[in-house]
């Protein structure tokens, strides 16, 4: 899709709405806007939903099970970093 668009006084883009309703872009949504050379990409950020802290944690915990990482160690770890 190509559509042309044009800047504010302030700076500010209007992006068309068949392309916010293609990208469903909504009020508030986040881009990162980066330059290409002679072009200006944006994309939109799009961050995981997590139900719950156990849930966004659990690949850790599992992965300390795996390596035998035990209580001690992360004591012996904390104080190192407190250290330093």
């Amino acid at each position: 899709m190509v559509a042309i668009a044009k800047i504010s006084s302030k700076g500010q883009v209007v992006i068309p709405s068949e392309l916010r309703e293609k990208m469903n872009l909504e009020e508030g949504n986040l881009l990162i806007v980066s330059d290409n050379g002679n072009s200006i990409c944006m994309k939109k950020i799009e961050f995981p939903k997590i139900k719950s802290w156990g849930e966004a944690t659990k690949p850790f915990r599992e992965a300390v099970k795996k390596s035998n990482f035990s209580k001690d160690d992360l004591k012996k770890l904390v104080e190192e970093s407190r250290v330093r």
